[in-house]
């Protein structure tokens, strides 16, 4: 049997394994339960004096991601991939802690990357044949998207009350607005872009599991409607994608999944050039206040370029800045330079320098080799997010929303195991060998 259609993880210890297995599982209700209610659960925690238990998902993640790391370097070779994976965190801190003359901010650049490191090494304990999966999603979808309606009708008392743990303060739900005066409605987690996110990645994989396409139809429009009460117009443009994605696959059409990421790519690399490489400054007076796209001229004309700067004026040649170089690490540390990215792609290459380039170029080829064999429900699941990723990374650095991060690390999961010869790693007795 390929051991890309089992996972198999071995008959070694099945007493560690199992309990692996049972914590990641546990850590990833308990993450999505918290994703999905950050913002009153938030609230009442700081009301009853416990805000610091906010961290006890993360620590779980990180706790799945540690024990079995450590667990395959003591009981089998050091693989390629593994190896490869330890040498460029490590090689990103350190260049963080040069470029930012500090070691917290970029240790706290790896904890923002917790559910993303979580995806993509625990993804086997949970994306093949999952119990109660049908229930998981439900249960976000109606979370995610009741939330955000209720809001649109009831003034929640979480949103815009921050609270501080170990001296810094922090949101609990975030308030703001567009630049029409529409507040951006957050439902029950902490922002809208939070919760449009975890609307459409919960109705795209539940959408591959309604045969029929009227239920279908119904779903998307209730899914639209909520992410329209967010207004965030980013997701909006991947929920149309993941809607054409989902039809691909139910219809095994590879040629049509295939091209909502060829054009992907260009929708992910070709704004950020054009902002590195093009003068934005006449678009950006005449239309930074348009409602649709004025924002995006800000990231041409404001944000990718400082993020470009970032990483080769406060960087290292073809390094970039390191872990804690850009995102929520700067805004906290050094808010003079603060600079969210927004592009997964630039992100990154703020994050790793030249190493991005060759891993989305690899990634990429592998996705469109995936889209022709898309039978598996496991690998629906994971080129659906793919995606959303694909689509909605044009726009946001998705590696710290929260739920698309760990999605993200997922995605990389397959192609890392894809790129290694179509195998997961086994845990193998390396007596054995």
């Amino acid at each position: 049997m390929n051991s890309l259609d089992a996972w198999v993880l071995s008959d070694l210890d099945p007493g560690f394994i199992k309990k692996w297995q049972f914590m990641c599982r546990a850590a990833l209700i308990i993450f999505l339960v918290m994703q999905l209610n950050g913002g009153v659960v938030r609230w009442i925690l700081d009301i009853v004096g416990a805000a610091p238990l906010t961290y006890v998902p993360n620590l779980l993640m990180v706790g799945c991601t540690l024990s079995i790391l450590f667990y395959k370097l003591y009981y089998q070779k050091l693989t390629s991939g593994v190896f490869l994976f330890i040498a460029l965190v490590l090689l990103s801190l350190l260049v963080g802690i040069v470029t930012t003359n500090s070691v917290v901010q970029p240790v706290f650049g790896l904890w923002v990357l917790a559910p993303f490191m979580f995806g993509l090494t625990c993804a086997p304990a949970f994306m093949v044949k999952p119990s109660n999966r049908m229930l998981v999603l439900y249960a976000m979808f109606f979370i995610a998207v009741g939330g955000v309606i209720m809001h649109s009708f009831i003034p929640y008392p979480w949103v815009g009350v921050s609270y501080q743990v170990g001296g810094v303060e922090l949101e609990g739900a975030r308030e703001w607005e567009t630049s029409g005066g529409s507040q951006r409605l957050s439902g029950l987690a902490r922002s809208s872009f939070d919760v449009a996110g975890q609307i459409v990645v919960a109705a795209g994989l539940l959408s591959l599991r309604i045969p029929k396409g009227f239920y279908r139809f119904l779903l998307w429009i209730f899914c639209t409607v909520a992410v329209s009460l967010s207004t965030s117009k980013g997701i909006l443009l991947a929920l149309m994608m993941t809607v054409i994605a989902s039809e691909a696959l139910i219809r095994d059409n590879s040629k049509l999944l295939r091209f909502t990421f060829v054009i992907g790519i260009f929708w992910l690399f070709v704004p950020p050039m054009m902002g590195w490489t093009m003068d934005w400054q006449e678009a950006a007076r005449t239309d930074i206040d348009n409602p649709l796209y004025g924002s995006f001229i800000d990231r041409m004309n404001d944000m990718w370029p400082r993020a470009l700067q970032l990483a080769h004026e406060h960087g290292l040649p073809l390094l970039g800045r390191g872990l804690g170089g850009i995102g929520v690490p700067v805004s906290i540390f050094e808010p003079a330079m603060a600079n969210a990215g927004d592009n997964v792609f630039v992100y990154s290459y703020v994050l790793v320098g030249v190493f991005a380039i060759p891993i989305f170029v690899l990634g990429i080829a592998t996705l469109l080799k995936f889209s022709g064999t898309s039978k598996r429900e496991d690998l629906q699941d994971m080129l659906l997010l793919a995606v959303i990723i694909n689509w909605y990374g044009g726009v946001s650095n998705i590696l710290e929303h929260a739920v698309l991060a760990l999605a993200m690390g997922v995605v990389c999961r397959y192609i890392a195991a894809s790129l290694s010869g179509n195998k997961f790693e086994k845990f193998e007795d390396p007596s054995k060998a």
